[in-house]
């Protein structure tokens, strides 16, 4: 019973050795930050770019180190794959692209958004585009690589997709103007990107995945991204109900953005099969398929 016990709380036990070396990894971030030459700049992009780009380290180094701790594990079992990562990067984002335009599509439709011109710079633009792109691997990382694989080594394959896409959508329980519907929307989105890294074996297309869906809502279309502001070529204003709008969280807190998630996944599931975790750790990597 008690090792019966440890089986199933092993995940657990080492999801927080990783949680806590990727806390040990980001403190001189906020210490860097402090610095005066880096206070005295006003403009709040480059301080957002800087304190993504020390997540982004401080998850990869914990990653590292976890490996180096739990030797029976690589970074290929942690979907960190070279081959073919530009290209599942490229398609993932413009996967996402089609997601949230497909959202926002039915949102307007409905008449739950009226947009107007913006005013964005180049310099603010590419801003964002690299800000994004730190976003997505910095979220990826931390729940789609080390916490995936740990929960789908010993739990069911829903269960582990599920345990750490809730995992992700708890993480935007304090941003603005959350609500049950975007902690449903961003869970299903986690579920969406799991998927993709268990079927691809490869966290390039969720990645992707990830920026093409938030670069397309708040720089292209102006809207915030889970609650967070950025500037974008459009200005969105929500209109009407926000479990229709979004309100403003973005279009993840519409209901419109949980159906087109919904339908998504269904496709997904029922049209590609995940293998179990187990036999794909005890194959031999190879180079994976250019899709």
């Amino acid at each position: 019973m008690r090792e019966r016990i440890l089986y199933y709380a092993m995940p657990v036990l080492k999801l927080l050795l990783f949680l806590t070396l990727c806390f040990f990894c980001f403190l001189p971030t906020p210490i860097i930050v402090q610095f005066s030459f880096i206070q005295q700049v006003e403009n709040l992009l480059i301080a957002d770019l800087i304190v993504e780009l020390g997540l982004c380290l401080a998850v990869f180094g914990a990653l590292l180190m976890v490996l180096r701790i739990l030797r029976q594990y690589s970074l290929y079992d942690v979907f960190i794959i070279p081959e073919s990562s530009i290209s599942g990067f490229l398609k993932g984002s413009l996967i996402g692209l089609c997601l949230i335009s497909a959202c926002v599509g039915f949102v307007m439709l409905n008449g739950n958004v009226v947009f107007s011109s913006g005013n964005i710079s180049i310099i603010t633009f590419f801003g964002y585009l690299i800000f994004f792109i730190l976003v997505a691997i910095f979220e990826e990382l931390l729940f789609r690589t080390f916490p995936l694989l740990v929960f789908a080594e010993r739990y069911h394959i829903a269960i582990a997709i599920f345990l750490s896409s809730v995992l992700f959508g708890l993480a935007h329980l304090g941003n603005n103007g959350f609500t049950w519907l975007a902690m449903l929307n961003i869970t299903l989105a986690g579920i969406l990107f799991s998927i993709f890294t268990l079927q691809k074996w490869n966290i390039s297309w969720a990645i992707g995945i990830h920026f093409g869906w938030n670069f397309t809502q708040g720089t292209i279309l102006g809207y915030q991204v889970s609650g967070g502001k950025s500037s974008g070529i459009l200005i969105s204003k929500p209109v009407g109900e926000t479990y229709l709008s979004g309100g403003i969280f973005g279009i993840e807190g519409s209901v419109f953005c949980t159906a087109i998630l919904i339908i998504v996944i269904t496709f997904l599931v029922f049209k590609y099969k995940i293998e179990p975790v187990q036999e794909i750790l005890l194959e031999e990597p190879e180079e994976e398929e250019t899709i």
